[in-house]
């Protein structure tokens, strides 16, 4: 049985693990973005430069905390990390 994830909460734990998002603050800045896609999943993107080093780092950070986390890159778009829970 999976639980919820919530976008926030995905959000939270990449903060306090000393990542930054790209949606906070007076300016731009690179970093994560995060979207509900179900209630179950979250995707995880980087926007700026080293977008996989990222990316890694962010899939690292919630492994550690039990998420289930899959790299996915469709065709014709940018790479992205999924991120359920058991």
């Amino acid at each position: 049985m999976t639980s919820r994830v919530y976008a926030a909460t995905i959000a939270t734990h990449l903060t306090d693990a000393g990542h930054t998002s790209s949606e906070t603050g007076p300016a731009w800045a690179p970093g994560f973005r995060v979207a509900q896609a179900s209630p179950y999943t979250t995707r995880i993107h980087h926007d700026g430069p080293d977008e996989q080093q990222h990316l890694d780092a962010y899939a690292d950070a919630l492994r550690a905390l039990g998420y289930v986390v899959t790299a996915e890159h469709p065709d014709g778009r940018r790479p992205r990390i999924r991120a359920t829970h058991r």
